[in-house]
């Protein structure tokens, strides 16, 4: 899945895809680098706050070559780095949030 460096389970990659729905709405990708805590699961979904890179999709593509090239982190894109949290876990609603 785009965004995601490694595949995760089936529940994990069904939160994440209400993360890039939330994403697309703001005509951008979200690129995940960590998870942060504040865990969840139901019957369908699991998943938690994570840091990542909210990055506009004309930019997507070079974003993501250094991306997957650079497991510390690509240099040079720190204003687009957030958190995508999350509330309700019965029915997830996403939220990017920039902290200092």
């Amino acid at each position: 899945m785009r965004g995601l460096r490694k595949p995760e389970g089936d529940k994990y990659e069904r939160f994440f895809a209400l993360v890039q729905k939330e994403a697309l709405k703001k005509g951008c990708i979200f690129f995940a680098d960590c998870a942060e805590g504040n865990n969840f699961e139901n019957e369908f979904m699991e998943g938690e706050n994570t840091s990542g890179w909210l990055i506009p999709l004309e930019k997507a593509d070079e974003f993501e070559r250094e991306f997957k090239n650079n497991w510390d982190g690509p240099e040079g894109w720190n204003e687009f780095f957030c958190w995508a949290e999350w509330e309700d876990e019965e029915n997830p609603k996403i939220s990017f949030v920039w902290y200092d």
